[in-house]
């Protein structure tokens, strides 16, 4: 009697490791770090769906933040974690742009991370303040033959940056640029007239041009907004084909199991779905994104190739 309850208990063990070791994912909060400040344009796009991508998972997504070094901190933080699915980063198309911007970095910004999917993109804009000269993008690329404008980005190498470099090398001009540590710090110097122009993302100041204080004077993608009717494109100003998207995306260790990416995708994709979700990014002029992983992982090679090329020919050198 006694061999055969230990037989027993030695069989329900055996059943249980594997049960244990199957547990659902996810059975815990997910944490999806932002490697810049509190309230950048990154944790803007992740809260537009956080809520519904929470619920379709059935746990929370908690939003942390790990500012610094263009968001290379927390991206190396996400890099060293345990690639099981609950630690996350979200970060702009810079991400890709890395290489570009360091001769080393503690982590290998393709090689270290597994794409998982696109939080949304949107439209780059060329703003001023109310009160600049420049009415037209025209007439700031005429002005900057004969004297040196300044831009300003969120962030060295960001997207906004690459897009003003690529502009300046296309029009040949010469325009300075002057990196600040996220959007509104470079905001508030343009606002000031300490800067000439600032090239943002639409979300990060449709909401001082609305309110008066911003005057867009171009758009980056080949259509104009429907929110902005009046504005032209880039294109429309005198660089014909122009077209530049920004894009956030979402990345785990590596290591992390396909199948836990495709949840992962998959709810990204759905929440992206909800009426509630895409009124939201309609309001903050941001589109949705339909990529899986593997599209994603594809799609941000041809940028990094893309974005890596602008660098060398902008003569960017990466910083020791």
């Amino acid at each position: 009697m006694l061999t055969r309850r230990i037989a027993l208990a030695a069989s329900l063990a055996a059943l249980a490791v594997p049960s244990f070791a199957q547990d659902k994912y996810p059975s815990r909060p997910i944490t999806l770090i932002s490697p810049y400040q509190a309230g950048g344009t990154t944790e803007t796009f992740a809260r537009l769906l956080s809520e519904e991508f929470s619920s379709i998972l059935g746990q929370p997504l908690v939003i942390e933040q790990k500012p610094g070094a263009s968001g290379t901190i927390g991206a190396k933080f996400v890099a060293g974690a345990k690639p099981d699915g609950y630690t996350l980063l979200a970060n702009t198309s810079q991400h890709v742009m890395y290489d570009g911007m360091y001769q080393k970095l503690p982590f290998d910004s393709m090689k270290d991370f597994k794409p998982v999917g696109i939080l949304g993109s949107a439209p780059i804009l060329v703003v001023v303040a109310e009160n600049s000269p420049y009415r037209s993008f025209k007439e700031v690329l005429e002005a900057a033959k004969t004297k040196n404008l300044t831009f300003a980005s969120g962030a060295q190498g960001s997207l906004p940056h690459l897009t003003g470099e690529r502009v300046a090398m296309q029009a040949k001009v010469k325009m300075t640029h002057i990196a600040f540590s996220g959007t509104a710090p470079a905001l508030t110097n343009v606002l000031g007239g300490h800067v000439d122009l600032l090239y943002s993302t639409a979300a990060s100041v449709m909401a001082q041009i609305k309110g008066g204080r911003l005057r867009a004077l171009a758009v980056s993608t080949k259509d104009r907004m429907p929110e902005l009717p009046d504005v032209p494109t880039i294109a429309e100003s005198g660089m014909p084909g122009f077209d530049v998207t920004a894009w956030y995306g979402v990345w785990a260790p590596k290591g992390t199991s396909p199948s836990v990416v495709k949840i992962l995708n998959d709810a990204l994709r759905a929440a992206s779905d909800k009426p509630a979700v895409r009124k939201r990014m309609a309001d903050n002029s941001v589109t949705p994104s339909h990529l899986t992983a593997e599209q994603f992982a594809a799609f941000a090679e041809q940028e990094r190739q893309v974005w890596l090329g602008v660098m060398k020919n902008a003569g960017l050198q990466p910083e020791n």
